[in-house]
């Protein structure tokens, strides 16, 4: 009969029922041995490794003072860094919170120590300053996500997981969408790692107290990114689930774990307080805590989402296999399927579907903001494989899959620009344009914005004798929408002109590649000489 037992674990990957003389939420776990310490660093060290790869890509330089990543911009990054370095503890910017940024100051002042940076003490800085504070904000990502890929393996352990324990912690370290926003100096992947630090309080809290931690860092979660604060349902649900609890105490705990999750807030993003009007914004600038959660949702982001559909089918079916593959998605689904009957698994599962069901009511869709359910879905891929016959071969499948499309996002990194590349075509001519150069167009001025510096000359844009330079951000949506009226869509889809093409295509990519999110068109977008 113990033999049965063992091979009934065995094959389901070390998992137990909840019997129903339960006593705790948590109940009796296994301690973490420090011989899982080198698994540990394993993990990180792989994590940390695919991140690395490619982590200048974009930085600016001499020739472009700005980065290739548009939400890298002075504006989000840059300035609320240097308001810091000037002693101005207002960032001044509260698109977002404030927690990225004032992380990014630690890890600014820490190279600075080593003497890796420049000090941007002068009030108008030089772009070497500008490079700093966004690597700064590139490590600060790349380091989030490293440790988060080792946090799923000690949550997956938490649940009693056998062999997939290990999976779960590859896929979360390989997932192709989470390791190309490491490399960016942005909100959505420390945003991740809070919310799966979160998780992981919840489930190994034994009794209120160890709830009211996961609530406080729910709050720093909303203070990195506003609509993560959602995770503080993981806790509230655990809450709900304690045995020996009364009605009272447990609409009391709710109540203690909203006011522990908003103090954590405010400690994070101070100026909530200190500075309200500032903090709310004008949505008609397009600036504040207002117009990202209450505008910008509704109005959406001009073409890139029009006529996409059902927000949580375009999420489900579009976004989410770049993020991941299909091949962990259907494994996750599986998972969904098993973990649904286990009261451990109810928490994440609450967070996961609210967070999901949120975003389908947005016009803005961008791929990055599935990033936070990733550790849930690499965790229940993990499961939902366990769950299968011959095991083992499935978690070789799903570990392939998620090194491979790991691949597909690290090649643009690893290759030179195609902005770069069609640079040198163009020097020393008078260039035509379509719109003013941006992020996205080889690095005409070195201020960008048609700044009006020493550089390319740009004028108005038709094919005569300056060659017209277009990029992919100006002609994919529209040609998608069939605007005929644009002069960019009637190029590209004329066979008859010809042009120089500049594009990184990646070897053995994964099929369905050419028509990617609009986040992946950061790194490699295809730019046109005619």
């Amino acid at each position: 009969m113990n033999s049965s037992r063992g091979a009934e674990e065995q094959r389901s990957g070390g998992e137990r029922d909840i019997g129903a003389k339960t006593t705790s939420f948590s109940r009796s776990r296994p301690p973490l041995l420090r011989s899982s310490a080198p698994l540990l660093l394993c993990l990180f060290a792989l994590a940390l490794l695919v991140r690395s790869l490619g982590l200048t890509w974009g930085l600016p330089d001499a020739a472009r003072w700005y980065s290739y990543h548009p939400d890298e911009s002075t504006r989000q990054v840059v300035g609320g860094v240097v308001s810091l370095l000037q002693g101005d503890w207002n960032p001044h910017f509260f698109n977002y919170p404030s927690l990225s940024i004032y992380a990014t100051w630690l890890v600014y002042q820490f190279l600075l120590v080593l003497g890796l940076t420049t000090d941007a003490a002068a009030p108008q800085y030089p772009w070497p300053v500008v490079r700093d504070i966004i690597f700064a904000g590139r490590l600060f990502s790349a380091l989030c996500g490293a440790l988060t890929a080792p946090l799923v393996w000690v949550i997956a352990r938490r649940l009693k997981a056998g062999n997939w324990a290990i999976l779960a912690g590859i896929l979360a370290a390989l997932a192709p969408g989470h390791v190309q926003h490491s490399h960016f100096a942005t909100v959505d992947v420390p945003a991740t790692f809070f919310v799966t630090l979160c998780l992981y309080l919840t489930l190994r809290a034994e009794n209120k107290k160890g709830l009211l931690w996961a609530a406080l860092v729910a709050g720093l979660a909303a203070g990195t990114k506003y609509n993560v604060g959602l995770v503080l349902i993981a806790p509230l649900v655990a809450l709900w689930l304690l045995p020996n609890g009364n009605l009272r105490s447990r609409i009391l705990g709710s109540f203690a774990f909203i006011l522990a999750a908003f103090l954590a807030f405010l400690v994070s993003t101070p100026y909530a307080l200190l500075a309200p009007g500032e903090f709310w914004g004008e949505p008609s600038t397009q600036s504040g805590f207002a117009y990202e959660l209450l505008v910008h949702p509704r109005q959406g982001s001009g073409e890139i989402f029009q006529n996409t559909g059902n927000g949580w089918i375009y999420h489900a079916t579009f976004n989410l296999p770049f993020v991941l593959t299909w091949p962990l998605i259907i494994a996750a689904c599986i998972g969904i399927y098993f973990a649904a009957k286990k009261r451990e698994w109810w928490p994440m599962l609450a967070f996961l579907g609210l967070f999901f069901f949120s975003l389908g009511f947005s016009q803005v869709r961008f791929m990055r903001y599935l990033l936070p359910l990733v550790p849930i879905l690499c965790l229940l891929a993990a499961y939902g494989a366990a769950r299968l016959p011959k095991p083992r071969i499935w978690g070789a499948i799903l570990g392939l899959f998620a090194l491979w499309g790991a691949k597909d996002v690290l090649w643009p990194f690893l290759q030179t620009d195609p902005r770069d590349q069609a640079a040198p075509f163009l020097k020393g001519q008078q260039v035509a344009m379509l719109g003013n150069p941006w992020f996205y167009t080889p690095p005409f001025q070195p201020q960008g914005f048609n700044s009006p510096v020493a550089g390319v000359e740009v004028t108005g844009g038709k094919v005569g004798k300056s060659p017209l330079v277009i990029s992919e951000f100006e002609w994919r949506e529209p040609l998608r929408l069939g605007r005929t009226d644009l002069e960019a869509v009637n190029l590209v889809s004329n066979p008859s002109i010809t042009a120089r093409q500049f594009k990184n295509r990646v070897p053995l990519a994964l099929p369905g590649r050419p028509f990617v999110p609009h986040d992946y068109l950061y790194t490699n977008p295809e730019t046109r000489i005619y």
